[in-house]
């Protein structure tokens, strides 16, 4: 599978990031996208009610274009996990708040898995990162994927936890920082090899027959 992953610059105009997100998904021949969290809007409390009104317009949008691809959205106070494929077929609103997310943000459901093109998919946002009961539910799936604003000076937490995940839980993990914070991205399968980049963009190949082979290799039970 060709997965691209950007660590994109939000800017203060949530139409032109809205704009650039569109033609970064029209020109793009990878199979799955993956941006970072909030990166339409940011968290811009002094906006609030209209960066939820936005975030409603922009999954309207989104749900048009022909391409597989996640991010999360502001909206209805909570902020969603978003699933496109052609429309959009996955959402789920952030679990563990951080910081002031809690004054402005509803609590969401607990990470979850579902499933895309025969994979079991599971989805982490950022600070849902620390908390080790998730990486136990998720062992064996096929994708974790990790939208994020992660804080430029725990950015190496940030890397570490992501390896930690893919090791435990023995699945191919992909993941994209904010560049407003620090641009990050990685894709690392169950031996805890793969990508890093600090580039806008990176593209990559994820190879699932060899996380399962990796599994019979180091057997921690998992199928």
């Amino acid at each position: 599978m060709k997965i691209k992953l950007i660590n994109f610059k939000t800017s203060p105009n949530y139409k032109k990031n809205l704009e650039e997100i569109i033609s970064i998904l029209e020109s793009s021949t990878s199979d799955f996208l993956l941006f970072p969290e909030v990166c339409l809007t940011g968290f811009d409390y002094k906006n609030w009610e209209e960066v939820n009104k936005f975030g409603k317009f922009a999954i309207k949008e989104l749900s048009k274009i022909n391409k597989a691809f996640a991010l999360t959205i502001v909206s209805e106070n909570k902020n969603y996990f978003c699933f496109f494929n052609n429309g959009l077929i996955h959402k789920r609103a952030k679990y563990n708040l951080f910081g002031y997310e809690n004054r402005y943000f509803e609590i969401g459901t607990k990470p979850d898995i579902f499933e895309w093109r025969g994979l079991k998919v599971a989805n982490l946002i950022c600070f849902e990162l620390r908390f080790i009961e998730y990486w136990e539910n998720f062992k064996g799936v096929d994708l974790i994927i990790v939208p994020a604003r992660w804080e430029k000076e725990r950015i190496e937490h940030f890397k570490t936890l992501l390896k930690a995940l893919s090791l435990s839980a023995q699945s191919q993990v992909v993941a994209v920082n904010s560049t407003n914070e620090k641009a990050y991205s990685c894709c690392f399968d169950a031996w805890g090899e793969g990508v890093e980049s600090n580039n806008i963009e990176v593209k990559t190949l994820v190879f699932f027959e060899k996380n399962k082979k990796i599994r019979k290799k180091i057997d921690i039970g998992i199928k």
